[in-house]
């Protein structure tokens, strides 16, 4: 094939489904940058492997394929999951930054978050997701790409690691102090 043809496919293709393919990559990574940064190496893999495409199918399904495997792709990466922890940790934290709300979280709370920064991030990173962006431990593990076992395991060991500094700090459960 042509580079002419190449290009004149490529353009009929972006016109008639570009559009389509970006709501498509919305719905699954929920951020209009990302989706359109999606849609952009959907086209650039359908050029490079133009010549390779049989019309078994059309290529609008050809093209949601290739969309939906960039989307999975995506949302299995480890840049998306430390984004999202680091997010979600970002907004609880800044609770404690302001002095009205650090007063209403009351000093166990803030003890709480001091404790929880100071896990490694392969535990800080579940407890996170199941206790606070309140996630199942199956979707935690699906997220993760963990076994669920794994995940269990983890939780487990980083309320252990938490319950052990909140002591070294003197917090007793309990406690009204």
């Amino acid at each position: 094939m042509l580079k002419e043809q190449k290009d004149a496919h490529l353009s009929r293709a972006m016109t008639m489904y570009g559009d389509y393919l970006l709501r498509v990559c919305f719905t699954y990574v929920k951020d209009w940058t990302v989706a359109e940064d999606l849609v952009q190496d959907t086209f650039v893999k359908y050029y490079e492997k133009m010549e390779q495409f049989r019309e078994e199918a059309s290529i609008k399904t050809y093209l949601y394929r290739i969309a939906i495997n960039n989307c999975h792709s995506y949302l299995s990466s480890w840049r998306y999951k430390k984004i999202q922890v680091i997010d979600y940790w970002s907004k609880f934290k800044s609770l404690s930054n302001n002095p009205e709300k650090e007063v209403l979280m009351g000093e166990t709370d803030a003890l709480l978050v001091a404790s929880i920064e100071k896990l490694p991030t392969k535990y800080k990173d579940v407890l996170l997701l199941f206790h606070f962006a309140e996630f199942s431990l199956k979707d935690v593990a699906e997220l993760l790409k963990l076994p669920e076992n794994t995940v269990k395991t983890r939780l487990r060991r980083a309320r252990q690691m938490v319950g052990i500094t909140l002591l070294e700090e003197g917090f007793e459960y309990g406690s009204d102090s």
